[in-house]
């Protein structure tokens, strides 16, 4: 009799904990009272700090040295954040002639315009701040016009205290100089330089430039303080929300053990399949080392040279500082090699906390391989084989999770085999995971186990797999999204409710050692902050674009209607005017969400889903590709992550059909990517794969942007959307497709 109440109390249990968890969750961060200081960073780290010239760098102290002729710099932080407080203790050694012993500052190079505490060439020993117009960017503010004031004189070898307080809000940025006979603080308001106030990254910069004689200079106890605000998450030091965050789990913890104690057993997850049989067997044996053996022959081809590099930067950060700084330090940390040298943007951590733990798992993996972890020389390289590793096994994964999934949908043998292989040798995945280095076959994995886990009936386990999958970038919310209106027709709503109750603990559970450190709605805050970023004006014009080099529908459209060519037909700023007073960002939103409104609905409503459940893939399919064929500001690795629903409609198309889409996606994925990587990459980093050296590099970056082809690929992808779309509302013909499969 106590068991049987153990048991129904525990049916009430998991909705009675996850709705306090829901609810701590979406409360927004800011309703809780927050910690004045975000984070505080003490030292030199050389593996995010920008040099160029001779400058040695160690934890307590950076010395820089320019001989005539040759200028010595740091870029120390760069960020779009509206606060920063830096400080700095600096020690002229040497200033023989230099034209500008040392500058510490900051500037922006997208106004070019910059505010600077210099001190200046002997005999005088000058210390003036400086405000620069018109200047050019480099790894620090050139030339342009400058009002300067003087504030004191130094004396060598002599301490001084810098510190910049940076406050675009309030539109002020305040300098501070103290040492022996300088005491002093000056400050800048934002109608003395605007450009320096707008919507613009600022870095934070130390120079020395020698003219024609000699500089040395000294920097210790470097602190890096970064005010309370609202960017992709906060600290709160409300201890009452950390007290209910950790009773929440607990109570949470013990739910999961309790109910995996008297509703455990056994899973039964059957594959039915003659892969494992021989000969089959060695067939298998064969591809995986097959695919394994191409995809390592292109791991030392190259990478992209921002987003490869910010991921190695996010595995760096994430072993060496821990998961939670990944949403703070690369938000004031620029890799301006990437740049030829210039801060244009910082390395933000735009993804959701199961990518934090990847990226920590990547940075512990290859510390335990290598005996170390690094951001330059074989350090770096030894880094980008391991992040690009784990992107293989997860594209080895994908395809068996593909090939399974095809088997359950009664696609036969052969049309199982040939789907995974459509994905597993795609010379467009291929690129991606091995060259480019993008992670999205690890949000893949996650969709990919969700719809297996769905066709076997395990409502649990398919919702976790969503909710991983979501977890992961921000563009998984539209798979959240459409998946989960067909999982919640799908399964009866006992088992849809038991299994999001179960998934929200598993979740609130799960990200509870990062929320401690930040907010419980961290995962939220990431969403948000997103969505303001990218389609709200919350970036650079410049760099809020159409499509990001994407076949969507945009580029065809700048092209008819305003006449754009060439690669300018996708990077067109977004905040550009359509027609009238409607820009291509609004029409995007609007279309969009219209969009999936309407697959949304058919697929909660269909009657359809009742008597064949498999058809709501087909379904989804459209919804995603819609989505990234709508949007503005898609990068063309995002049309990967639709490669596999459409690879999953196999009952919906026959063959002609099905190869087609799967080759116009690919193509259409493959040409902006190769173009666009080719264009960015220079000879010196990446001699074999730069177009001055590799005629394939040559090919694509020319195809990449010839309108005719740009023109003809999104016609193609228009039409392959609508082509799944008018199929998805066909009868299956899985007779057909069984006949095709067992034909093999």
């Amino acid at each position: 009799m106590a068991l049987m109440r153990l048991r129904g109390l525990l049916l009430w249990a998991p909705p009675g904990i996850a709705l306090p968890m829901l609810a701590l969750t979406l409360i927004p961060g800011q309703v809780w009272s927050a910690s004045t200081v975000d984070q505080v960073y003490r030292g030199f780290d050389r593996s995010l700090i920008t040099r160029s010239g001779s400058v040695q760098v160690a934890p307590g102290v950076a010395e820089f040295k320019a001989s005539p002729d040759s200028a010595a710099t740091a870029n120390l932080a760069t960020t779009l954040r509206r606060t920063l407080d830096a400080s700095v203790d600096a020690t002229v050694v040497v200033n023989d002639g230099a034209a500008q012993p040392l500058r510490v500052g900051v500037w922006s190079p997208w106004t070019g315009t910059g505010y600077f505490v210099a001190f200046g060439p002997s005999p005088d020993n000058l210390i003036t701040t400086d405000t620069v117009s018109g200047g050019d960017a480099g790894a620090t503010l050139i030339g342009g016009e400058a009002v300067s004031a003087t504030v004191g004189r130094y004396e060598l070898r002599t301490t001084y205290r810098i510190a910049f307080l940076v406050d675009r809000a309030a539109g002020l940025i305040t300098a501070t100089v103290a040492g022996p006979g300088v005491n002093v603080r000056s400050s800048l308001l934002k109608t003395d330089s605007p450009a320096l106030f707008g919507n613009v990254q600022l870095s934070l910069s130390v120079s020395a430039m020698a003219g024609s004689g000699v500089s040395q200079v000294t920097l210790r106890n470097y602190v890096l303080t970064l005010p309370h605000e609202r960017v992709w998450t906060a600290t709160t030091k409300e201890q009452l929300v950390k007290a209910l965050s950790i009773v929440l789990a607990f109570l949470g913890i013990l739910t999961l053990l309790a109910g995996a104690i008297l509703y455990g057993r056994r899973p039964r997850f059957l594959l039915r399949t003659r892969l494992f049989r021989t000969p089959s067997m060695w067939l298998a044996i064969g591809t995986v080392v097959l695919y394994i053996g191409g995809n390592a022959m292109l791991f030392r081809v190259g990478g992209h040279p921002f987003d490869f590099s910010n991921e190695q930067l996010y595995a760096y950060v994430a072993k060496a500082y821990g998961p939670t700084h990944l949403y703070f330090l690369p938000d004031v940390t620029s890799l301006a090699g990437s740049g030829d040298g210039v801060p244009w943007i910082q390395a933000s951590f735009p993804y959701e906390p199961v990518m934090a733990y990847l990226f920590t798992s990547i940075g512990w993996l290859s510390n335990v391989l290598f005996g170390g972890i690094g951001l330059s020389g074989s350090g770096a390289t030894q880094l980008g084989y391991v992040i690009k590793a784990v992107n293989v096994a997860f594209g080895l994964a994908d395809g068996v999770l593909l090939y399974f999934i095809l088997h359950e949908l009664h696609v036969g043998e052969r049309w199982s085999r040939i789907g995974a292989a459509f994905f597993l040798f795609n010379p467009a995945v291929w690129f991606s995971m091995s060259v480019w280095g993008q992670t999205h076959v690890f949000s893949i994995f996650f969709v990919l186990s969700s719809i297996l886990f769905a066709q076997k009936r395990m409502p649990l386990w398919a919702w976790l797999s969503l909710a991983a999958a979501c977890l992961t970038r921000p563009q998984m919310l539209v798979f959240g999204l459409l998946l989960g209106a067909a999982f919640l027709t799908k399964f009866t709503w006992r088992e849809n409710g038991t299994a999001l109750a179960l998934t929200m603990i598993v979740t609130f559970v799960a990200l509870v050692p990062l929320t401690l450190s930040t907010s419980p709605s961290l995962p939220v805050d990431i969403m948000l902050y997103n969505v303001r970023v990218q389609e709200a004006g919350g970036n650079q014009a410049s760099l809020t674009t159409v499509s990001q080099s994407a076949y969507s529908v945009w580029p065809l459209v700048t092209y008819l209607f305003h006449g754009a060519s060439g690669v300018y037909r996708a990077f067109t700023p977004s905040s550009n005017s359509l027609i009238g007073s409607i820009t291509y960002q609004g029409a995007s939103q609007i279309l969009t969400l219209l969009g999936m409104l309407i697959v949304t609905a058919a697929l909660v409503v269909r009657k359809r889903l009742a008597a064949d459940p498999e058809s709501y893939l087909p379904l989804v399919a459209v919804g995603v590709t819609s989505f990234l064929m709508l949007l503005t500001g898609i990068v063309a690795t995002h049309f990967l992550l639709a490669l596999p629903l459409l690879l999953l409609c196999r009952r919906s198309m026959d063959s002609i059909a099905y190869c087609s889409v799967a080759a116009i996606w690919t193509i259409t994925t493959l040409v902006p990517m190769f173009g666009d990587m080719g264009n960015v990459i220079s000879s010196y980093s990446y001699p074999l794969l730069a177009p001055a050296f590799n005629p394939v590099t040559r090919f694509f970056v020319e195809l990449y942007g010839w309108d005719r082809f740009i023109t003809v690929a999104i016609v193609a992808n228009v039409c392959a959307v609508i082509w799944v779309a008018i199929l998805a509302y066909r009868p299956a013909f899985p007779s057909h497709v069984e006949a095709a499969g067992a034909s093999s």
